[in-house]
């Protein structure tokens, strides 16, 4: 670092810079002293202050005189054989306008073998810039002296000089350690802030998101503000007028927060101590809102350990009037008086307090017009945006949950100061023996540590079936179809984890590394050791009481290889597990595709030839390429995504009228050798399970569920290069989706191995809306390299008029027939275990009928085989369980049947249900077809 100018001296008058000599130190005499001055130079940049007026004091002069007449421990003069250090004797202050680095050079050669320093916070100042001295901050500086065996009379050349910072935090005042900062805040389901005429000053921004974060208009009434391009998006303000601090959202409230997980508690604590004057805080009630004082319970318990009176108040007016310094209003559904806005203008005006809080424009709940009057009427700065803030990379498991390390720590040190005594600071790295306070159910227990604090642990890399109301996804547990069965075995599970975990026994918690500390909703991701030393994680897959979770767990392999043995052998929830008669599901020809997240298909030298491209964009970018001599297929999407199923989304998206996993089933066999067989496999180790662009297991239970109907299994494997998890000798096809860490060469080896062997290569891709996969799509394209194929990622396809949920996921009907791809898989050469073959679908339905609601109401189908269908024993279902079966009749090939709900003469393309009443709900309904064998022919939902 470049030092810039000599600035003082300690000894005599500093006069134009260069070393100052000091009084001699005389090993006999009583006094020893020296005096500091500024140089002439330095005026304008630095001024010294005493700190310790015993050793030193401001003399006639004007300079800083530091005076030694008595040493630690009594008598006089510096002994031999002695160390003497005073921490803080002198204060530097730098008054300049930028931010500078101390250094400092001590020549103390004449006073035999004594030794003189400098030293800030104990550490010595040294001929190197090392200590950080921010614009108006303040540092004590100590004297130590080493008097040596043999110490001498003579001259000390001491100079203190700057250079360029910044160096190291010296803390917050004279002597003072570094500040520690909290290191993340979390804002659930927020708004952002703005100014009254647009974006805020830089300067009033505490708090931004992350630059992933986006604003989004949650609500969809086109009330949301926009922000300049670049600019961050701020979620906590502090008026630089008034006493006022905002923030995006209840910054502290219960059902929101973990406590203690984030900062949020600490950050808001730190508001009251910065700005409030007094112990009493109020907490607005009296304008209709949800977030009331009771919904921050854990901080105003929090608050009160440290010295505060937090009350509620529905009468702002008359309690504004009392002791209180501050007061606290979240998003107010009703809207504050002209006489409680001037009783807040004044209460702010007389230094009171005001901290308001806004929420997201979710379902248009955050009443932002009543915050932005109240805020206008006293006058603040901030206002208030009818956004919500929403970050697919940094959040707390959704992206309405933004997590920020964005925090303006130079402006507002205090405010993010990082206070002792909150939370739990687990490092993953070690062990804790904790006590077991309760069991929820077989993946779920609370644990007490030493401290006292009791903690919900989410028993990692397992997952035990729902209990109670909660709704179990059925697909995730292969060959079990029946829901009350579940839930039994759900019970039974919570049994089992009682019996193991029991209720104040000592157990063994540690982490891992790969999952982090904490999960959804704050838990802590662990796993709990035994008495006994068996690990309860691994104990309840391998007796059959839960199924591994397809994460990114360290160990997933080996627990995937318990569960298979329990499988084998129905123990546990196994038991009702039935794989063989899992029936066919949504086993129709492929009529149109969607691609999730799509992105271009090309080559290493550009654009792919046609007759390799079985799938296009509507508007002709190839979505699918195939390399048949390496075995290998690019995906422009990962197709098989769950997050499209209308069980997994509150936006109406469905995935029924497209043939993904029919299209995917049959592209593995075409791409693997003639007869391969045994099962897909899935990676989930490098990263793909918490990257919403990307698959494991866990993200495409769905798929499972088809590949069921034709007893192929489904499962993920994370690491390649072991004999752990499912053998690659008995699969038929490996998915990698976009993976956010590099494949070892080892894992290359062994894909190539399984290649070489015959089995199927799947990479899937991922474009639009996803620039954070960039290093994913790269990595996918190493692999893709690394197998021999020229396949590659391409750039975002969109689609504004042919999309589902957005035109980042483009629907398609261009196919290419000429590649076998495209017919129900049951109908393949190499499909068909377990189902049926019948090609029927329906054709047309009218559940809503212009004349008679029952007589004119009709469902009809049409055979779309090669072969004539004798339909005689054939049920036809609605979702409550209406059933017709049909008799007599039979449809061939092309040929439509229609079945009418009223009555009438059955003919032989048209019969009758002969009720009195209508089937078909006109709001939605779901038709079902199965054969005499129990096979579901069809399923069609409307």
């Amino acid at each position: 670092m470049k030092r810039r100018s000599v600035i003082i001296g300690l000894g005599a008058t500093a006069a134009g810079g260069g070393a100052i000599a000091t009084g001699a130190f005389d090993t006999a005499s009583a006094e020893r002293d020296a005096t500091v001055a500024l140089a002439d130079d330095a005026s304008s940049l630095l001024s010294l202050t005493p700190l310790d007026d015993e050793f030193a004091f401001v003399d006639d002069s004007g300079e800083l005189a530091l005076v030694f007449d008595e040493v630690e421990g009594g008598g006089t003069g510096f002994g031999s054989g002695t160390v003497y250090e005073v921490g803080e004797v002198f204060q530097v202050s730098n008054q300049g306008t930028e931010d500078l680095g101390l250094f400092a050079t001590v020549d103390d050669g004449a006073i035999g073998d004594a030794e003189f320093a400098l030293t800030v916070d104990g550490e010595e100042l040294g001929p190197d810039p090392t200590v950080e001295l921010d614009v108006g901050e303040a540092v004590a500086v100590g004297v130590e002296v080493d008097a040596g065996d043999d110490p001498t009379d003579g001259e000390v050349a001491i100079t203190i000089g700057v250079g360029d910072g910044p160096i190291e935090d010296p803390g917050d005042g004279p002597g003072d350690a570094p500040t520690e900062f909290v290191d993340q805040l979390m804002f659930d389901s927020t708004a952002s802030l703005l100014a009254e005429n647009g974006y805020l000053p830089s300067e009033a921004i505490a708090v931004a998101a992350e630059p992933t974060a986006q604003s989004t208009d949650a609500d969809g009434n086109d009330d949301a503000t926009t922000y300049p391009d670049d600019e961050p998006l701020p979620l906590m303000a502090v008026d630089q007028n008034l006493p006022v601090v905002a923030f995006g959202f209840p910054f502290a409230q219960d059902d929101g927060v973990t406590f203690g997980q984030y900062g949020n508690e600490e950050v808001l604590l730190n508001v009251l101590d910065e700005y409030a004057d007094s112990e009493t805080v109020l907490w607005d009630e009296g304008h209709g809102q949800f977030y009331d004082l009771a919904s921050h319970s854990g901080f105003e318990g929090y608050a009160e350990e440290n010295g505060y009176d937090v009350a509620a108040t529905t009468d702002l007016e008359s309690d504004l009037l009392g002791p209180a310094s501050a007061i606290v209003i979240t998003s107010p559904s009703e809207s504050f008086s002209g006489s409680e806005i001037t009783a807040l203008d004044d209460f702010a005006d007389a230094g009171g307090l005001i901290v308001l809080m806004d929420q997201s424009d979710f379902d248009n709940f955050d009443a932002t017009d009543n915050l932005n009057a109240l805020a206008s009427g006293i006058d603040t700065q901030i206002r208030f945006n009818d956004n919500q803030v929403i970050d697919s990379e940094n959040n707390a498991g959704s992206d309405f949950v933004p997590t920020t390390t964005d925090l303006d720590t130079e402006n507002y040190p205090g405010l993010f100061a990082d206070r002792e005594g909150l939370g739990l600071e687990l490092d993953p790295n070690e062990e804790y023996d904790v006590e077991i306070v309760s069991v929820a159910d077989g993946d779920t227990a609370d644990v007490e540590f030493s401290e006292g604090q009791v903690e919900s642990i989410r028993i990692l890399g397992i997952d035990t079936p729902e209990t109670g109301d909660t709704e179990e996804r059925l697909q995730e547990y292969e060959g079990i179809d029946d829901a009350q069965a579940l839930k039994d075995k759900g019970d039974e599970a919570t049994t089992y984890a009682e019996n193991q975990l029991e209720v104040g026994s000592t157990v063994t918690l540690s982490f891992d590394e790969n999952e982090g500390l904490r999960g959804n909703f704050g838990r802590l991701l662990g796993f709990l050791e035994l008495p006994n030393g068996d690990v309860y994680n691994a104990k309840a897959v391998e007796d059959g009481w839960a199924r591994v979770y397809d994460s990114g767990l360290a160990n997933h392999d080996a627990y995937w290889d318990l569960e298979r043995a329990a499988r084998d052998a129905g123990d546990g929830i196994w038991e009702i597990s039935d794989v063989e008669a899992t029936p066919v599901v949504g086993d129709e020809p492929v009529d149109e595709l969607f691609v999730p997240f799509a992105a271009s298909v090309a080559t290493a030298d550009g654009a792919i030839a046609g007759d390799r491209v079985p799938v296009a964009a509507e508007g002709g970018d190839p979505l699918v390429g195939v390399d048949e001599a390496n075995n290998v297929a690019l995906l422009g999407g990962p197709l098989p995504a769950e997050s499209f199923e209308s069980d997994e989304n509150d936006e109406g998206l469905s995935t029924e009228p497209y043939g993904n996993y029919v299209f995917l089933t049959n592209l593995i066999d075409a791409v693997s050798a003639d007869g391969r067989e045994g099962s897909v496999v899935i990676d989930g180790g490098h990263g793909q399970f918490a990257a919403d662009y990307a698959l494991s297991a866990e993200d495409a239970a769905y798929f499972q569920r088809y590949l069921e109907g034709f007893a192929i299994e489904f499962d993920g494997k994370n690491d390649f290069d072991d004999d752990l998890g499912r053998d690659l000798a008995e699969a038929r096809a490996v998915i990698v989706t976009a993976p956010d860490d590099e494949f070892g060469s080892d894992e290359v080896a062994a894909i190539e191995d399984f290649r070489d062997d015959g089995g199927a290569v799947i990479l899937a891709s991922a474009g639009a809306g996803t620039d954070d996969a960039a290093d994913a799509r790269d990595n996918l394209d190493a692999l893709a390299a690394d197998l021999g194929s020229d396949l590659r990622t391409g750039d975002a396809v969109t689609d504004e008029e042919n999309n589902l949920g957005g035109p980042e996921n483009p629907t398609t009907t261009n196919f290419d027939t000429d590649f076998d791809l495209f017919g129900a898989y049951g109908d393949g050469d190499d499909g068909g275990d377990g189902g049926s073959s019948v090609d029927l679908a329906v054709d047309e339905l009218v559940a809503d009928p212009e004349g008679d609601q029952t007589e004119d109401e009709y469902v009809s189908f049409v055979n779309q085989g090669d072969e004539t269908v004798d339909l005689d024993g054939y049920v036809v279902d609605d979702e409550v369980d209406n059933s017709y079966t049909f008799s007599g009749v039979s449809a061939d090939p092309g040929a439509t049947i229609t079945l009418y709900t009223g009555s009438g003469n059955d003919t032989d393309d048209t019969v009758y249900w002969g009720r009195g009443s209508p089937v078909w709900n006109n709001g939605g309904d779901t038709v079902f077809v199965t054969d005499p064998d129990g096979n579901t022919v069809v399923e069609y939902s409307y």
